[in-house]
């Protein structure tokens, strides 16, 4: 299939591979995306005059001032003397779009999330830029790549100038990168910042650490601000319908017929629900355990036991408060069962039943765990990292009891997240946790806890 730029515009994020576009008046073979905006730019895996090579397509309006910002940034990081992957030139995609063209490193991976000497070659490639006064607004660990055995910075769209010089801004953009990863404990960021620091010849300074960990966590708020926003409509990754009598959330990603499966079961959830196991069978929810299409899931479903319940239920939407903490969860790589695709039964805007269907993490809990063979190696160890996720990232669970920490394939999963909020105490998680356990059960978890200062 060949397409032009304004035909991908208007299939916006349906477009689908293999496809090929004109460039330069000769075919590209598309046979991957690698990142899509929809109705703006792709970032593509293509074939063009005998090689492969990454194609990034500027479409729809400003297509021209798009691909102008991004080849200028990639000037200023070879400027820099910052690695990026080769640029091989520019092309006219058909139909009113650009593109440049970049080396194919087939061995590319990502930065990895809480790696921290990746982060300090990362902060050490920033600090280059920092020194001259350019600054990358958009450090997602994607971002930075792993070939060769060299770290390289991509993405020229986000290098521009550093309006403000001085440690203070310097800091706050030290800040952003490291907000990108799983929140961490204040040794890891004081060794990755010690490196940025030395990088740039600062003198020691007791108090930049606090500065530094209070810039994290704003960072950080923003940047899961801006995604809970993108779960709740239609994008990249997520499917979102609506109408008078329902509303549907879909996880993209969740399998490739995501959206067309979780749109039949929203047709009528009850039938779906048919003989499935009920693994809990509460007034305000009932929980589930089935396959849909082959696939293992948990279906929660939110009862409306009176109409007073209801009344509650339209201003306390539990079922999605626990959708959006479910990704919160997951963009902060704080293990949980990823929730992946939520059903409202609706009347207007007011909400009826609903369904979370969530990742199934299988039944076998801490608390069963831990009576029948004590603490296996390093579980403990495991909780008490949880816990400090948590409290770096300023949330409290609300209901640690040990039947909301589940043992999926080695790791510990924290899930019922319907009552986790900032403005919950991560402390008294910690204390409620405890109050699972008697004997040497409690009196090993509370050394270990202690230790960790989450007492």
């Amino acid at each position: 299939m060949t397409l032009k730029a304004d035909d991908l515009v208007r299939l916006g994020r349906d477009v689908e591979v293999p496809f090929s576009i004109a460039l330069d008046g000769e075919p590209c073979r598309i046979s991957r995306i690698f990142r899509l905006l929809p109705g703006r730019r792709l970032t593509v895996l293509g074939h063009w005059r005998g090689r492969d090579l990454v194609v990034k397509l500027f479409i729809g309006a400003g297509a021209e001032r798009y691909c102008a910002r991004e080849r200028r940034g990639i000037e200023r990081l070879l400027e820099s003397g910052t690695p990026t992957p080769g640029l091989l030139g520019e092309a006219e995609a058909a139909g009113s779009g650009r593109a440049l063209l970049f080396d194919y490193l087939p061995d590319a991976r990502p930065l990895a999330a809480g790696d921290a000497d990746g982060a300090m070659m990362a902060l050490r490639l920033l600090a280059r830029l920092h020194e001259l006064g350019l600054v990358h607004r958009d450090p997602h660990l994607g971002n930075f790549i792993h070939s060769a055995g060299k770290l390289l910075v991509v993405d020229g769209d986000g290098v521009g100038r550093l309006w403000r010089r001085g440690e203070a801004a310097e800091l706050k953009a030290v800040a952003e990168f490291l907000a990108q990863h799983p929140p961490a404990s204040p040794r890891w960021v004081e060794k990755v910042l010690t490196g940025y620091a030395d990088s740039r010849g600062w003198a020691a300074d007791a108090d930049r650490l606090p500065k530094a960990m209070r810039l994290v966590a704003a960072a950080r708020r923003r940047r899961v601000r801006r995604y809970l926003a993108k779960t709740e409509r239609p994008c990249t990754e997520f499917h979102a319908s609506a109408s008078w009598r329902r509303r549907c959330l879909v996880k993209r990603n969740w399998r490739s017929d995501a959206v067309t499966l979780a749109e039949a079961f929203a047709q009528d959830p009850e039938a779906g629900l048919e003989g499935a196991q009920i693994i809990k069978d509460g007034n305000s929810a009932t929980v589930f355990r089935l396959k849909l299409d082959g696939s293992p899931v948990v279906v929660k479903r939110y009862n409306i036991k009176s109409p007073s319940h209801r009344f509650r239920r339209w201003f306390k939407r539990r079922a999605l408060i626990a959708w959006r903490n479910g990704h919160r969860l997951g963009l902060l790589m704080i293990p949980t069962a990823a929730p992946l695709a939520l059903i409202e039964r609706r009347w207007g805007p007011l909400t009826g039943r609903c369904y979370l269907v969530m990742e199934d993490k299988g039944g076998l809990d801490l608390g069963t765990e831990a009576l029948a063979q004590g603490w296996p190696p390093g579980r403990l160890e495991q909780v008490a990292t949880l816990f400090e996720q948590l409290k770096s990232a300023e949330l409290g669970h609300g209901d640690t009891k040990a039947s909301n920490f589940l043992i999926h394939e080695g790791r510990v999963h924290l899930i019922d997240l319907d009552a986790l909020s900032p403005r919950r105490n991560p402390s008294a998680d910690v204390v409620r946790f405890l109050n699972n356990f008697d004997g040497d059960l409690c009196t090993q978890a509370e050394a270990l806890f202690t230790a960790q200062g989450l007492l």
